[in-house]
């Protein structure tokens, strides 16, 4: 009997995920046929290693096809914020007539179907491999955002004549990541795979505002700053807002400490930076609460309500500690994200703290404020709200 080796090309070792080289030898009997040679499956392929030196295995050629994305993330658990570096993409798959693409990279936190909660990359021009080098960041992200949500990131092709295409997507569970520690990634890009609408209406959000508080010693008074808001509600048919920032320092006999902040256009995501300046004495604080609340700017109609929140002695939880740490520590700026809810509680001058519920969807500023006055005034509340005094 002779023996004859015939070499095929390496294939892949199931057990250890690394190339290996295997000899797949034919006996062959002189006179007699040989035996047919089994067709080799489809290789899955290896990308760059990921941080750790791991390496990242891509689906089977069919899904490779999409192309690789490489990008990092990072949770700054101080700022309250997700930094996601998108960084290049290779062999993306043609959408054009030229057999290149205009690419993009989209980012959308799930649950969670509000614009506010995407962010994009530019677009680079004809490329089926792009290098972005360009951090979005996502601000008012909490350690429960953490433990809950799914950072999904797609890849486009931006049309200006007909929709964008879709190219493909990845989905990165932020409970993989490691507070202030930057994870890396190199990932094949999969097909479309369906969003829970359900589960994003459940948990809609008003949106969050982050708000400073510090009592002045040299001025003699409550310096409170509004920083900026995230994830706000959509307001207009556009599917964005205008917003603006209004607070009050209540019980307010005289009815003038309302300040507002400047109108920002077409965003959700607006940053403000304003700082207001309340004189009052620090021992009269202990007897304040402070209502802010968030507006949708309207030219020729009222204002649109989207969210507030109150933080003081009538607060509750986090929010009262807020206030107490402000009072503690003077010229001391403490600094906190806040999630705004439809119904945040009003401070009466009588010293009862009175929760309201519009029966419409959206309330206008100039009923609100009418509310507060005929409140305060009257102790009697506008037909349209249902009161319940603690």
């Amino acid at each position: 009997m002779n023996v004859t080796p015939v070499d095929q090309p390496c294939s892949l070792g199931a057990d250890s995920g690394l190339l290996r080289p295997s000899v797949n030898v034919r006996l062959a009997v002189r006179g007699l046929p040989p035996s047919p040679v089994p067709p080799l499956s489809p290789r899955p392929s290896l990308i760059a290693p990921g941080e750790g030196g791991r390496w990242d295995l891509c689906p089977p050629l069919s899904a490779a096809a999409l192309g690789t994305l490489d990008f990092s993330l990072l949770y700054d658990q101080e700022n309250n914020a997700l930094h996601c570096t998108i960084t290049k993409a290779k062999g993306l798959k043609p959408m054009d007539h030229n057999g290149l693409a205009d690419p993009y990279v989209k980012l959308h936190l799930l649950p969670g179907a509000s614009k506010a909660n995407k962010l994009r990359t530019k677009t680079l021009r004809n490329t089926l491999n792009p290098t972005w080098n360009e951090t979005l960041t996502y601000y008012g992200i909490t350690d429960e955002d953490m433990i809950r949500k799914t950072l999904r990131i797609s890849v486009c092709d931006e049309d200006k004549f007909r929709h964008n295409e879709f190219i493909g997507e990845t989905r990165v569970p932020l409970k993989k990541l490691k507070a202030n520690h930057t994870k890396t990634f190199s990932i094949c890009l999969e097909k479309q795979l369906p969003v829970d609408k359900t589960e994003d209406k459940s948990l809609e959000e008003r949106g969050r505002i982050l708000i400073s508080l510090k009592y002045s010693s040299q001025k003699q008074g409550l310096l409170v700053g509004i920083v900026r808001c995230a994830h706000l509600a959509a307001m207009d048919a556009n599917g964005y807002s205008d917003p603006y920032v209004k607070t009050y320092l209540r019980p307010d006999v005289d009815k003038k400490s309302k300040h507002k902040t400047a109108v920002k256009k077409k965003t959700l995501n607006p940053e403000f930076n304003e700082e207001f300046c309340y004189e009052i004495k620090h021992g009269d604080l202990a007897k304040k609460s402070l209502e802010v609340t968030v507006w949708d700017y309207d030219i020729g109609k009222s204002n649109d309500f989207i969210g507030g929140v109150v933080l003081g002695i009538n607060a509750k939880g986090e929010r009262l500690k807020h206030w107490f740490d402000c009072l503690k520590n003077k010229d001391k700026r403490i600094e906190r994200w806040w999630s705004m809810s439809k119904r945040p509680g009003v401070y009466l001058s009588s010293g009862h703290l009175l929760s309201f519920a519009f029966f419409c969807g959206s309330h206008s500023e100039r009923r609100l404020d009418s509310l507060f006055e005929d409140t305060e005034v009257n102790g009697k509340a506008r037909r349209g709200c249902t009161l319940h005094l603690a």
